[in-house]
């Protein structure tokens, strides 16, 4: 297979030196980006703002009123958590998804959290029980961001290539 450069080409192609220049400076960039975790406190607010959902929802009054108060309700934690979402990309200057693997622990914690709440529920049927699974959604918020945040600093604290 032949390379036929164009001719107009203002810029020459980099030489091996440059480009493995480049590649790493590529590769020490994503490191950085990597080693980049989302603070405890953006995990700690969200676990406190979902917590009173259930019970907040548990105590609004029948329609017509209910239906206007939830409407107004979920308009002001939604905004809420809004905010919480831009101040927390503002003050790590980066707007960061977790990765398929971070977020497996995640399910490994919500998954047996929900399972003994729907247990709990099924088999004793506590008046709060409908209303506590935000609650419980909120602790495995919390308890997710301690785990993210230690991780973090164990893949972070070793040499950096």
């Amino acid at each position: 297979m032949e390379t036929h450069e164009d001719a107009g080409d203002a810029s020459p192609r980099p030489t091996p030196g440059e480009a493995a220049a480049a590649l790493h400076e590529v590769e020490r960039t994503q490191a950085e980006m990597d080693a980049i975790r989302t603070p405890l406190w953006y995990f700690v607010a969200l676990g406190i703002w979902t917590a009173p959902i259930g019970p907040l929802v548990a105590i609004t009054p029948d329609p017509p009123a209910g239906v206007v108060i939830l409407l107004a309700g979920v308009a002001v934690w939604a905004a809420g958590l809004a905010t919480l979402m831009h101040v927390v990309v503002k003050r790590m200057r980066v707007l960061m998804w977790l990765t398929d693997r971070q977020l497996r622990p995640f399910a490994m914690i919500m998954l047996p959290l929900l399972g003994l709440y729907a247990l709990v529920e099924s088999t004793t049927e506590p008046p709060w029980g409908p209303e506590a699974v935000t609650v419980v959604a909120a602790v495995g918020i919390i308890a997710f961001g301690v785990h993210h945040r230690l991780t973090g600093r164990r893949r972070t604290d070793g040499p950096t290539p």
